[in-house]
């Protein structure tokens, strides 16, 4: 179970994965290649946890989410993971770039800076404001749209003529159709509302 007490556990976990990642490609990989394959496979550990999280809205929705404090410090440890490994993702980048004498400017991935800073920054929001305020629910729905773009962006480069990628395809085919969930579960919750015995408990904000 996810819960509060346990996020050092949590977090914890996410560094140990990552460190298996690092020890596992120092073991199959040559050494001009280890950060390039870290890199990958922290990248593909993100895209698993942001897979749970769209998963998870598009089944409850975010009002419903937020009417069940168990489900709320779910999503909230989930996003606060992801954070945790994309910063050890960006770590592995940065050293595969170093590894090849390369610079990563910000000026050349601006969306990426941006990106990264939402990343980090959206989980204090979460755990400073605890109510769902018509910002809080655009700016979140928003946010997962953009990082999953920037997932399936990355995994599409991938992809070539000559490297088919399948997996790549079916990642980008994956979030594709939990994106779309989303928006059918954010039609449902804002055309239908919630059922009657939650609307008289809902905390989102008017």
């Amino acid at each position: 179970m996810l819960t509060k007490n346990r996020i050092p556990l949590f977090i914890l976990s996410i560094f140990c994965l990552e460190v298996l990642i690092y020890f596992w490609a120092v073991w199959t990989t040559e050494v001009d290649f280890v950060f390039a394959k870290c890199a990958r496979n922290s990248g593909r550990a993100s895209a698993g946890i942001n897979l749970i999280i769209l998963l998870m809205i598009g089944y409850y929705g975010l009002k419903e989410i937020y009417l069940d404090d168990k489900k709320k410090n779910t999503l909230w440890i989930l996003i606060t993971l992801y954070a945790c490994n994309h910063f050890i993702h960006l770590f592995y980048v940065l050293q595969n770039f170093k590894s090849y004498t390369m610079e990563l400017h910000i000026s050349d991935n601006k969306h990426g800076f941006v990106t990264f800073i939402f990343i980090l920054i959206i989980p204090i929001i979460l755990w400073t404001f605890k109510n769902l305020s018509k910002v809080l629910y655009v700016g979140l729905t928003l946010h997962l749209f953009n990082v999953s773009y920037f997932i399936m962006e990355t995994l599409y480069h991938k992809i070539t003529p000559e490297k088919p990628s399948y997996h790549s395809q079916f990642g980008i085919a994956v979030t594709s159709i939990a994106l779309f969930y989303i928006l059918y579960r954010i039609f449902r919750e804002n055309k239908f509302g919630l059922p009657p015995s939650e609307k008289t408990n809902s905390i989102v904000e008017n």
